[in-house]
């Protein structure tokens, strides 16, 4: 008996995984974001969404997670590079720019999310993202090659992310039922 009640979870499991792999689908399939599902299913979190205000956001989180984690790895590479050097130049442009995006996303996104102002939460994901174009145009301004293209490229698609997803709670709101 024991053994045919594990063998009915099992089956179910992966069914409810699946489930929730769709619903990510069929909503990133909305906002036309190429990047969408393989952003959003690499944070295990997004999993266990049910709404489009849920999953939007799970990808502020995500968007949070990697202005932070772009500050740590500024400091981490600041410490290669001395100041007045082009690059340590470059880095000290991104770390502003990362910090401002942090708090931004952080405080005002979440707040603007969580009350419903969606428009408002759309601008602040474009404003945080435009951290990762500081950061580039810091090292091309520099005239050398830049340490942080890798960081700067996930920061603009978890942002695009997280606005197109907020962007379809503009287009369709959520119903309070």
């Amino acid at each position: 008996m024991v053994l045919v009640v594990v063998l009915s979870i099992s089956t179910i499991v992966p069914a409810v995984a699946m489930a929730d792999a769709g619903f990510i689908a069929t909503t990133c399939s909305k906002t036309h974001n190429a990047k969408c599902v393989a952003v959003l299913t690499a944070n295990p979190d997004s999993a266990d969404v049910s709404t489009v205000s849920d999953l939007a956001g799970a990808a502020l989180d995500l968007a949070v997670a990697a202005a932070s984690d772009a500050g740590a790895l500024i400091n981490d590479r600041s410490s290669r590079y001395g100041g007045g050097t082009p690059e340590g130049d470059a880095l000290r442009a991104c770390s502003g720019a990362y910090f401002d995006a942090a708090n931004d996303l952080d405080i005002d996104a979440h707040d603007s999310l969580g009350s419903g102002d969606y428009t408002a939460a759309s601008r602040q994901m474009s404003g945080a993202g435009g951290a990762a174009d500081t950061c580039d145009a810091a090292f091309a301004a520099a005239k050398v090659s830049s340490v942080m293209a890798d960081v700067d490229q996930k920061m603009k698609d978890r942002c695009s992310v997280a606005r197109d997803l907020i962007n379809l709670l503009i287009e369709f709101p959520p119903s309070d039922n």
